[in-house]
């Protein structure tokens, strides 16, 4: 076939046709280089051999090793990226972290949905946080809408929907660190006198071993061995497998359990863990004014530990805290400990 047949341009690049598909060859101080023209059109292949044969002609070398005609995603505005490619193919989020920033999305594309992908700049971003941050919003809100604005554009920008992330160049903002209110002694027996049966072995759980609410909620039989006197929790936050020793007072309590039930090896230990309703009514009746959630617990754990002199190290492996940073967050020193540190000075 004449339309078939292969071409020469200028005796620099020869095209010939590769099954479908039209290829060629041609040379450059590296030796012989073969390149496919991308097109089973001939005349779209020697409009491309012609562009590779002029930069021959211009000894443009680098220019040639980077000559694409792939087509070029189109982004179209903010929001149309956001809702057509980023959260379904792009987005890397849990499910969990989807419905948490599904608001803030909103936002964000009542913001800067209208612009075009590539026009929304580090400027813009730092007036509309300027603006919210007039009108209140905490350090913490703007970092995440920002961490979402970074995560956006990474992967606009790594998938070749602009060439930039203009979030890159705006600095998270420092936040304040609050303490969390943690029981002390009284006030955790009190606490557990005052719930119910269910909801009490939750809070030993949590209290006794620094689990995350959602790690309780996925340990099954299996996972206890009361043999060895350990927990092993398979599926963490951070995607790792550690062990959790069982203090005296957990491991009777899960026998007990055992003894009631007789579960079968793949049933979970907790069938659910929404005690939040009970636990604020526990706390009520027991007098307590401090803000409690299942998640306190695990800060209570870290502070009883340390006090208790255990090293920073094994607490950040037994609980899985991914860095030292992190486990300072839950970790704090309760006003009888300093009490009693300070009073070794006195002896002697």
């Amino acid at each position: 076939m004449k339309d078939a047949a292969a071409f020469d341009v200028e005796g620099l690049v020869k095209g010939y046709l590769r099954g479908t598909a039209w290829h060629c060859t041609f040379y450059t101080p590296a030796g012989r280089q073969r390149r496919k023209l991308g097109s089973k059109n001939k005349r779209q292949a020697e409009r491309r051999a012609r562009e590779i044969a002029e930069f021959i002609q211009r000894e443009i070398w680098e220019a040639l090793s980077k000559l694409d005609w792939k087509s070029k995603p189109h982004a179209g505005t903010f929001s149309i990226f956001v809702r057509d490619e980023f959260l379904p193919k792009y987005c890397t989020w849990s499910e969990r972290t989807r419905q948490g920033e599904a608001a803030r999305l909103r936002i964000l594309c009542e913001q800067f949905g209208a612009l075009p992908l590539s026009a929304v700049t580090a400027s813009a971003i730092k007036t509309w946080l300027s603006k919210r941050d007039a009108e209140g919003l905490s350090p913490a809100s703007k970092n995440r809408y920002l961490a979402a604005l970074k995560s956006i554009y990474k992967a606009a920008e790594t998938y070749g929907f602009c060439k930039t992330n203009p979030a890159a160049a705006v600095t998270m903002k420092k936040e304040e660190i609050r303490p969390k209110d943690v029981l002390d002694d009284d006030e955790f027996e009190r606490l557990l006198a005052e719930l119910p049966g269910y909801s009490r072995r939750i809070v030993l759980a949590a209290a006794e071993t620094g689990m995350r609410a959602s790690e309780i909620r996925r340990i099954r039989w299996e996972d206890v061995d009361l043999g060895a006197g350990e927990l092993r929790v398979a599926v963490t936050k951070n995607k790792e497998f550690r062990v959790v020793p069982l203090t005296a007072r957990l491991h009777a309590m899960l026998e007990e359990m055992r003894a009631e039930l007789t579960p079968h090896p793949t049933a979970h230990v907790f069938e659910a863990v929404d005690i939040k309703k009970g636990l604020a009514a526990a706390l009520k009746r027991a007098g307590i004014e401090k803000h409690v959630t299942l998640h306190s617990f695990r800060h209570q754990f870290a502070t009883r530990a340390l006090e208790a002199g255990m090293s920073a190290f094994h607490l950040q492996a037994i609980g899985g805290w991914k860095s030292p940073v992190m486990l300072q967050r839950y970790g704090k020193v309760r006003n009888k400990a300093l009490h009693e540190q300070m009073a070794k000075l006195n002896q002697g």
